[in-house]
């Protein structure tokens, strides 16, 4: 009869370890969902400083961090047409620490209109909560005289080339606006890009530039209020409850103006479910309270609270019809 062997010492202690190991290691994913967050997280903005983004991220940030009981710290990168904080969150550590806090014109407008660009808007990131829709309104330096959208038309026909229309940035969605403004009142204009919305609108305040395009939390109380710019149109499908004597831009004949802007959290590719999770759900509740509910209607915003799994099919969708309405128009990056 075989005698039994029994393994040495030291090899009894080797395999113990090496279970202890595989024990703690399936059991990381739920310390993480237990732990997260334990740290500070940045909302990088991929715009200057006084934009509707910026001013967003600030209010949903301070907000954030008192549900999430960690300090949210928003960190500018402008620059590129947003793309410079775009990247910069793309290569960051897929931890839930560092999220892009923006909107279409990072995943969606530049890459659309071919704008060479160091990040897959689909597969660098991860969607994880999308919170509002609005539409923006076309401003003129009241300086100008000009009240209405025709009498700017005369006037630049009158100016051949002498109308400058400020952007956020090549490729950003007030610069296709430009363009279609042009091609729908056949008018010669020049874009000038600015690295934001906030130093775009206060050149056009200061009669820099003549027009831009921006969003009420960006230029209502600031600007329209004090007189310093006049609205022209709306670009919706609709007025707007805050100026229902504005008209919108089709209803004024140039149809395809309706410019859908929106705003969301992305994370990098990578970054744990749980992560994703628990962002989705509490600013899910941040925009279902009351007294944020109200600021962003008075903003002309809607509140919008998707899944992860539906806010991704919609920036998908949205880059397909911004890709299609790029080659209808031949509003090209490489035309620049």
């Amino acid at each position: 009869m075989a005698s039994l062997r029994f393994p040495s010492r030291p090899v009894a202690r080797a395999t113990l370890a090496f279970l202890a190991c595989v024990a703690a290691l399936a059991l990381a994913p739920r310390a993480m969902a237990q732990e997260y967050p334990n740290k500070p997280i940045r909302f990088v903005v991929a715009s200057a400083a006084g934009g509707v983004v910026d001013i967003r991220a600030r209010r949903f940030g301070a907000r954030l961090a008192e549900l999430l009981k960690q300090p949210i710290v928003v960190e500018n990168r402008p620059g590129a047409s947003t793309t410079i904080g775009a990247e910069f969150v793309a290569r960051s550590a897929p931890d839930g620490y560092t999220a892009l806090f923006g909107g279409n014109t990072e995943v969606v407008t530049v890459p659309a209109l071919g704008m060479p660009i160091r990040y897959d808007p689909v597969k660098d990131f991860i969607p994880v909560a999308q919170f509002t829709l609005g539409y923006p309104v076309l401003v003129v330096h009241a300086g100008l005289g000009i009240r209405t959208l025709p009498a700017l038309i005369e006037w630049a026909r009158a100016r051949p080339g002498q109308l400058l229309c400020g952007t956020s940035g090549h490729g950003s969605g007030q610069h296709f606006v430009c363009e279609l403004l042009a091609r729908s009142a056949k008018i010669q204009l020049r874009t000038v890009p600015y690295k934001g919305t906030g130093p775009m609108l206060m050149d056009t305040a200061a009669g820099q530039v003549h027009i831009s395009i921006g969003f009420l939390a960006e230029v209502d109380k600031q600007y329209i209020v004090p007189g310093k710019v006049i609205p022209l149109g709306v670009l919706a499908p609709r007025r707007i409850a805050r100026f229902p004597e504005l008209p919108t831009m089709q209803e004024q004949g140039h149809a395809g103006f309706d410019m859908m802007s929106w705003t969301g959290l992305f994370v990098p590719a990578g970054t744990p479910r749980a992560a994703v999770n628990r962002l989705n759900a509490e600013i899910t509740r941040v925009v279902r309270e009351p007294e944020f509910a109200a600021w962003l209607a008075d903003t002309g915003s809607e509140v919008v609270t998707p899944t992860p799994e539906q806010f991704r099919d919609f920036t998908r969708s949205e880059l397909e019809r911004w890709k299609k309405m790029s080659d209808e128009f031949g509003i090209k990056w490489e035309q620049q």
